[in-house]
């Protein structure tokens, strides 16, 4: 029974459904041939095209072509450049130099059924040529069933299917076209920042991180440093891996608005922009701007803008949640980064006594440079030299000490720089087998572990050559 029960549903299920389909064929236009091969009718190279007027109802723009150096720009006409992405505009303007459509019905005597009489008034795209040649498309109603929409061209009445996507094209409202770059345009901030200041974090902090200036830096000199560097609220090289998939990628989508909330607004306080929340000044070689954030909507949006700017965006609060980060996660661990061509000389002081590495780099004729080194006057293995220069140019933090004592250092190591200029680390013993640590007389901020030290004084113990040694 329960089986009989089941095949009654289902067929009536099946006689409802093909019952519909029945209903929307019957009720489509009876001089449609869905058979028929496409028929192309607009077909121009891009820089013959000089400008596509559309007209949706009460709304109509125009986008303008010129053509330089087989180079073509497309902007909205009447409207600042700035305020409208090139590259939407020039997808509309590709489409528009090739289309074609369905043949449906020659002669058609009965247009208002594919909402194409004068009445119906659905929308028009007007494509004029660099001869001053137009095509106009009167765009009609869309079939769902086959996937597109009705056109005819000019005063003509034979009817044509658009496939989706084309019809798609034609009809955006003008509100698509707008530029949703925060900025104007875009920038990859990971390879063309050159500054970026952060006021405020929202513990108050201000962050200042900037870019290398590795003009005057061969490539070993280069390697041995990170690409980004923070000189507030302290000087010290980025984590350039944390930052970039950090605060710049994020920072990278934000500038990157989901919609724009009013134009030339009377009253920034409402979005929060009178007193912005956060300042985000940026430059670049061709950019020189801060950006303001404001509140947040209920809709997990934030409020921003270009300082100076006119229009207010609405992006994604998640894109700004390093704001609420310790920027201390974005630091390199590396507290002495340097080359080894970099360094003339590495003094280390523990207690009474104290050792001195001097380093000299001599290049042959091939350009090759070799480093030799003496310790305390004795002449320096290689292995030695490296094993030094490694375990200084390599100490890493693994905490970060919140309220710094004062400390006597047991042991200090200073690196006298080929330039003349002088960097130094002090170690005083911390907690089971750690050592504090303060970079350049500063305080002592940095925990670091027991075996960076004794890389460190292991690296003078074997510094002798054998010979020496054996005199010794």
């Amino acid at each position: 029974m329960r089986k009989n029960t089941k095949r009654l549903i289902a067929g009536s299920l099946a006689v409802v459904i093909l019952g519909g389909i029945y209903a929307g064929v019957t009720h489509l236009p009876e001089q449609e041939d869905t058979g028929r091969e496409s028929v192309s009718l607009v077909s121009m190279e891009i820089s013959e095209l000089s400008q596509v007027h559309v007209t949706m109802g009460e709304e109509e723009y125009t986008i303008q072509c010129s053509h330089t150096d087989d180079k073509t720009t497309c902007s909205m006409a009447g409207t600042d450049a700035a305020d409208y992405s090139e590259s939407l505009l020039q997808e509309l303007t590709d489409q528009v130099c090739s289309i074609s459509g369905q043949l449906i019905a020659e002669n058609c005597e009965n247009l208002e059924d594919y909402g194409l009489s004068e009445e119906d008034n659905t929308g028009t795209v007007e494509i004029t040529d660099t001869d001053d040649n137009t095509t106009v498309l009167t765009l009609g109603t869309s079939n769902e069933v086959l996937g597109g929409t009705y056109c005819r061209v000019g005063n003509g009445n034979t009817v044509y299917l658009l496939d989706s996507s084309t019809a798609e094209a034609l009809t955006q409202e003008q509100s698509y076209y707008r530029n949703l770059t925060v900025l104007g345009s875009y920038y990859s901030l990971s390879s063309e920042l050159q500054s970026l200041r952060i006021d405020a974090m929202a513990d108050g902090t201000t962050v200042i991180i900037q870019a290398r200036d590795i003009a005057d830096m061969d490539e070993a000199v280069t390697d041995s440093y990170s690409e980004f560097v923070f000189t507030q609220p302290v000087s010290c090289d980025a984590d350039d891996n944390a930052l970039s998939t950090g605060v710049l990628s994020d920072l990278q989508d934000a500038l990157t608005a989901q919609a724009i909330v009013e134009d030339d607004p009377a009253d920034l306080g409402k979005y929060g922009l009178e007193q912005p929340t956060a300042r985000l000044h940026i430059t670049t070689s061709s950019l020189d701007a801060t950006v303001l954030v404001g509140d947040t909507d209920e809709d997990g949006g934030i409020y921003l803008m270009k300082e100076g700017g006119s229009t207010v965006f609405l992006s994604s609060a998640s894109s700004f949640g390093f704001l609420k980060e310790d920027w201390n996660d974005w630091r390199s661990a590396n507290l002495m980064p340097c080359a080894l061509s970099e360094l003339s000389r590495i003094t280390v002081k523990q207690g009474d006594s104290t050792h001195t590495v001097a380093i000299t780099h001599t290049e042959d004729d091939d350009g090759e440079t070799e480093d030799t080194a003496t310790l305390d006057g004795a002449d320096m293995t290689d292995d030695a030299l490296q094993q030094l220069y490694l375990a200084v140019s390599s100490v890493n933090f693994i905490r970060l000490i919140e309220e710094p004592e004062d400390k006597q250092p047991e042991v200090t190591v200073t690196l006298t720089m080929t330039d003349g200029s002088v960097r130094s680390l002090a170690f005083a013993k911390g907690g089971s087998r750690e050592y504090l640590v303060r970079v350049n007389n500063g305080t002592f901020s940095y925990g670091v572990g027991q075996d960076d030290l004794t890389s460190i004084l292991d690296a003078l113990t074997t510094g002798s050559t054998e010979e020496d040694s054996e005199e010794e």
